[in-house]
């Protein structure tokens, strides 16, 4: 079951939670770890950028078992 998001959840703690590694997601999503650790310290900018930034964050989320819609959600409020 996907919990809810809040604004300041540590996404590596929640992935860590359900026993996923990074390295699982990167395996799994063909997604530079590099890029993953962005995603879950909400470091946006450092994506590729484009529609890249929204598929790698959508790939992470359903790798990692969070909610989807949340974490786009949050990318967006802090891309603005």
């Amino acid at each position: 079951m996907k919990k809810a998001l809040t604004k300041s959840q540590d996404l590596a703690a929640l992935r860590r939670q359900k026993g996923i590694s990074l390295v699982d997601i990167a395996e799994a999503t063909k997604i530079g770890v590099r890029y993953l650790e962005a995603i879950e310290r909400g470091e946006f900018a450092r994506l590729p950028g484009g529609i890249y930034t929204a598929s790698y964050i959508r790939q992470y989320a359903r790798a990692a078992a969070v909610p989807e819609a949340e974490l786009m959600a949050r990318y967006l409020q802090l891309s603005r």
